[in-house]
């Protein structure tokens, strides 16, 4: 989720690969590379998260669609392929819960090759634990781990077509891995210019990984899949639960860690016996969030929001430039539709700067920022593409201080012109801010909650 200068914003035994068992997927990359989806029973797709090609990026569950990060290649030496790298386990770990990551292909790291079983399980060969979303839990952004082999839906895969090398014979008989030289640095979140518009820049992505060798000339028959999404929620009530759960309610997003620690569980400073997330951003930093484990909001979803915070005396809120505190973050590259800003003195609605057909900037005062006390936040969104139908309710401490606001680029809206169909939106919070503010921020989320009426999420 990247422009520059601005936000962005994972026994059943060793079977043999079994070709003609698999479904194929979406056409070729290269001579003889099959790409396609990796598909499980429940409909969700593996995917490279945020399409980062950085070093132990994290891979999770999400929404079947088109972007780089689903376009999957298996090759004959066991390796799982997307973007040129191979997918691992973190540090080639063997535990049940090891997250899989994003790593250089290597010719002998067994802990990068798979085996996939007639049941679908995908096995690690090193581990011989297999893929799943984190607990079997099918919702977007749920991070893909190893963990033990059973044929629930969750871990019930459909892979693309073994792929195949060109017939034309390699010059050398090495097999050339991907390039270390080039790494994408982990995308990032944009935010709305307050003074002056920054200048983009876009992400790169590594060039094609040299096809392998095999004694396979036979590309497989491929077909072609249909963008399909994870099963709607007519409910969805989240609650943080700090004080029962710590941060067990949240993905695990190690990316969002730029120039600041992750946050801490602490003694909650206004509620004796309760537990609160800190967040501490040092001079110069940029980021410290985390992403609620709940499911995405999509087109015409009406949904409540409670975000409880407290700025100690010192926190930065008079600072000229951006400053996120929350943001509702679109998929992908590009500013987010909506986000709570902290800035000239004040709490702030802003949002609409990554809109695809040019920016819709908006910035709507809510309330003073208050330091030495609790704040509590009630947002209510519909959200929508139609900035006729997307609206905008908040209430500070109780008092409504803006009501049915229509942002002039809607409350949702995809990545960019050519990502129309994965036009979601997940929440994040934390801090996320300009990189040029040099005092230290720091503060805590006392709770947050979603829920599909104000009474789920009241109190």
């Amino acid at each position: 989720m990247v422009v520059s200068g601005r936000r962005w914003i994972a026994g059943i035994g060793a079977l043999a690969l079994l070709v003609g068992l698999l479904v194929g997927f979406a056409g070729q990359a290269a001579a003889g590379t099959v790409t396609g989806q990796i598909r499980n029973a429940s409909a969700g797709c593996m995917e490279n998260s945020n399409n980062s090609t950085a070093t132990n990026n994290a891979q999770w569950l999400n929404t079947c669609g088109t972007n780089l990060g689903q376009q999957w290649s298996r090759w004959s030496d066991g390796t799982v392929r997307v973007q040129g790298r191979c997918v691992d386990t973190l540090n080639g770990g063997t535990t049940n819960g090891t997250r899989v990551v994003l790593v250089v292909c290597s010719t002998t790291s067994t802990s990068q090759k798979w085996t996939i079983a007639a049941s679908g399980v995908i096995q690690n060969q090193k581990s011989k634990l297999c893929l799943a979303p984190q607990n079997n839990k099918i919702a977007a952004k749920v991070v893909i781990t190893v963990a033990t082999c059973v044929t629930t839906a969750a871990q019930r895969w459909t892979v693309p077509a073994l792929s195949t090398p060109d017939t034309t014979p390699p010059p050398t008989t090495t097999t050339t891995v991907p390039p270390t030289t080039t790494t994408t640095a982990p995308p990032t979140t944009t935010a709305p210019p307050t003074t002056t518009v920054p200048p983009t820049t876009t992400t790169t992505v590594p060039p094609p990984t040299t096809v392998p060798p095999t004694t396979t000339t036979t590309v497989p028959t491929t077909t072609t899949t249909t963008t399909t999404s994870l099963p709607p929620q007519t409910t969805q009530t989240w609650d943080s639960s700090f004080t029962s759960a710590g941060l067990g309610t949240f993905d695990d997003t190690p990316w969002n860690d730029v120039g600041a620690d992750a946050p801490v569980i602490v003694d909650s400073p206004v509620t004796s016996g309760a537990k609160a997330a800190q967040f501490t951003m040092p001079g110069g930093g940029t980021r410290t969030e985390i992403v609620p484990t709940t499911a995405e909001f999509s087109e015409g979803q009406d949904r409540w929001f409670r975000f409880s915070f407290f700025l100690p005396a010192g926190f930065p809120t008079q600072v000229t430039t951006w400053q996120v505190i929350t943001q509702w973050k679109n998929d992908g590259t590009g500013s987010p539709p909506l986000e709570v800003t902290v800035g000239g003195g004040n709490l702030n609605l802003e949002g609409g700067y990554g809109y695809p057909a040019g920016p819709r900037t908006f910035a709507q005062p809510l309330a003073p920022a208050v330091t030495g006390q609790r704040t509590d936040l009630v947002l209510h969104v519909f959200f929508s593409r139609d900035p006729a139908k997307g609206t905008v309710d908040v209430w500070n401490n109780g008092t409504q201080v803006l009501a049915g606001y229509r942002p002039a680029g809607g409350t949702l809206y995809p990545t960019d012109k050519k990502n129309t169909a994965t036009s979601s939106s997940y929440w994040k919070m934390g801090i996320y801010r300009d990189s040029a503010i040099t005092q230290q921020a720091r503060y805590t989320i006392e709770s947050a909650k979603v829920g599909n009426t104000r009474a789920q999420v009241d109190g």
